[in-house]
């Protein structure tokens, strides 16, 4: 058995339910989000130190994460790498937590199609601070950026979705959250 080094270990326990919990966004079942979690995970400690002198490591492993996502969901025959419509919408932190669970769904069906029109990191961003519930400074640590680019990419994207799904609509009211 190889000893690891106490750096991945950490860096596993840091990042790995972060990754899971982004990953069960697009694959929607816990154990496939997992297994394409773990797959990234061996992926990276096979490259531990073209990682760590990598210019932002973890950005890099961000997109190793991704990619092995995608890699997972074409496996699984999957549409990836957006959100799939039919079995996130009823899957989200506010349809857990509302009191009109219909009002909530066509809400979350109409915000999944105007996820799909963001940059890749406005959805990664959005995906984890408000889907998955993640903190921002966990989503910064995650994707490799700092905290005032959370906060940025918070503002723009939700200007696009305000833009594109109405002003009164956006995130429930969340676009001034990231501040946390």
């Amino acid at each position: 058995m190889t000893h690891l080094r106490a750096d991945f270990v950490d860096f596993h326990q840091t990042h790995r339910p972060t990754y899971i919990r982004y990953a069960e966004a697009f694959l929607h079942n816990r154990t496939d989000a997992e297994e394409a979690i773990d797959d990234a995970m061996e992926h990276l400690l096979k490259r531990w130190d073209m990682v760590q002198t990598s210019e932002n490591p973890p950005a890099y492993a961000w997109e190793v994460v991704k990619n092995r996502i995608r890699d997972y969901g074409r496996a699984k025959k999957r549409r990836l790498p957006t959100i799939s419509i039919e079995p996130a919408a009823f899957d989200t932190v506010a349809l857990r937590h509302t009191s009109d669970p219909i009002g909530q769904l066509i809400e979350s069906m109409a915000l999944f199609w105007a996820l799909g029109t963001l940059t890749e990191r406005q959805r990664d961003v959005l995906v984890l601070r408000y889907l998955q519930d993640v903190p921002p400074a966990i989503v910064a640590d995650t994707l490799g950026i700092t905290r005032a680019t959370v906060r940025s990419t918070v503002r723009h994207a939700c200007a696009r979705l305000r833009h594109i799904y109405g002003p009164d609509r956006t995130m429930e009211g969340q676009a001034d959250d990231s501040t946390h």
